[in-house]
């Protein structure tokens, strides 16, 4: 590590500990932010910025072209959502987890009048890792943490589970203490670390008690000896993390009975999301990344891409219904993105390769829905918006990943955190794009 870095994150540590006040917020008062990364760069054209094939890119079969935008379906035929007439997507439909179709219209016509779509944001990057590290952080180069880990830094910091992270960019830099979550066997063993089956325990449970008395004893001691604040707050962090398991255990209380039953629990961003639902309901939980991958598709694009859209779509479907059935609709935030978008045409192998142009789509507390933020040409090239209006200006500006982490900033209400606007700047590098009302 660069000594320059090496110091920058021990003195956000540090501040962390000098600073308590500049952190916590009132759990009460703030939502469950949903991250779901669709890893591998995803193609908005085959979707929530739907781009069919023309009349001229047909060849005397009337076959699309290698040069058409999609082969799935034409131009003449983008769907319009039936609760919002500002969303158009691909008419297009893909088998879910349970190989049974799931039609793009069942996703669009549902949540379109929650749904806010962001099209033609300039990634500035064609890579992996930096285009997620820029969606999740709203900086390309090293060194931000992601948004999710911020939020649940800034909201519920004392908890062990505030940040329940799947994978995907979720880079934490001492921010919080992100928890890898995603299957109820691993919850199980960490919430009940004295059992081995269902029937038996490691130690009497007297015996476990001492042993656990004995380790926040250690634990205690070395926060005493010690004068360097960083140290004593990774001392509490450590703490925090090899005491969890009761907070576990409210955590298995609150999931649904039908955890490892339910018909669609092989779907990821299904299953991923409902233990950060349980949390949230617990009071331990405040973010979650889910990570879906598989979206890099360089050879046959359609056959594998449309699907894995359909099997992300169904689990953010799946998860509002979650969230209804939980009593938390109203206090949950939908962020869906990508790193990329991919190219406008097919490569020699019937694949789509990387773009730098993509799309993100919102919805949740805070967010006016049934609208489009953003446009692109059909060749999937970026329009310019005006930074006031957002309407498509040729003298405007290019979105990024820069103003939507800003603005996401201003709607979790940490726009003006200590720990942000020292250590980690947006404010005044950019411009405020007021996209989320």
């Amino acid at each position: 590590m660069l000594r320059r870095n090496f110091l920058k994150y021990t003195s956000v540590v540090a501040a962390m500990a000098l600073f308590p006040n500049t952190l916590q917020a009132n759990v009460g008062d703030n939502p469950l932010w949903v991250f779901v990364q669709a890893s591998g760069g995803w193609d908005p054209t085959s979707f929530c910025d739907p781009k069919g094939f023309l009349e001229e890119e047909l060849d005397s079969n009337d076959n699309p072209t290698s040069a058409a935008m999609n082969r799935s379906y034409a131009n003449v035929d983008i769907a319009t959502s039936t609760s919002a007439s500002a969303i158009k997507y691909a008419p297009v439909r893909g088998l879910d987890d349970n190989n049974v179709d799931y039609e793009f219209s069942t996703f669009f016509d549902k949540f379109g009048a929650e749904l806010l779509v962001v099209n033609g944001i300039d990634t500035q990057t064609n890579g992996h890792d930096s285009g997620r590290r820029y969606m999740m952080s709203g900086k390309l180069s090293e060194g931000y943490p992601a948004l999710s880990a911020l939020v649940a830094g800034i909201s519920n910091p004392a908890s062990p589970l505030a940040f329940i992270t799947a994978g995907g960019y979720d880079e934490t830099f001492g921010v919080v203490a992100g928890t890898r979550l995603s299957n109820m066997n691993a919850i199980n063993e960490l919430a009940f670390v004295n059992r081995y089956n269902d029937d038996n325990n490691y130690f009497h449970d007297d015996d476990f008690n001492r042993i656990k008395a004995a380790n926040e004893a250690r634990t205690n001691r070395t926060i005493a000896n010690q004068g360097l604040e960083s140290i004593i707050k990774l001392a509490k962090q450590y703490g925090l993390a090899h005491s969890g398991s009761n907070e576990l255990k409210k955590l298995v209380e609150f999931l649904p009975d039908d955890v490892n039953t339910h018909p669609d629990r092989n779907n990821q961003v299904f299953s991923q999301g409902r233990f950060a639902m349980a949390g949230y309901k617990a009071g331990l939980t405040a973010s979650v990344n889910i990570n879906f991958g598989s979206f890099d598709t360089h050879g046959n694009h359609d056959a594998t891409h449309i699907p894995r859209l359909a099997r992300l779509l169904k689990g953010v479907d799946l998860l509002k219904q979650e969230a209804e059935n939980q009593g938390i609709s109203d206090n949950v935030i939908f962020v869906i993105g990508s790193e990329f978008g991919r190219t406008p045409g097919y490569n020699s192998g019937n694949g789509k390769d990387h773009w730098s142009v993509s799309s993100m789509m919102f919805m949740g507390k805070g967010i006016t829905g049934g609208r489009v933020v953003g446009a692109s040409t059909h060749r999937h090239d970026a329009l310019k918006v005006n930074p006031t209006t957002l309407a498509v200006d040729e003298n405007g500006i290019n979105i990024t990943y820069a103003h939507i982490n800003k603005a996401m900033r201003k709607l979790a209400k940490i726009e003006n955190n200590q720990l942000l606007t020292q250590y980690y700047p947006l404010a005044g590098t950019i411009e405020d794009l007021d996209i989320f009302s």
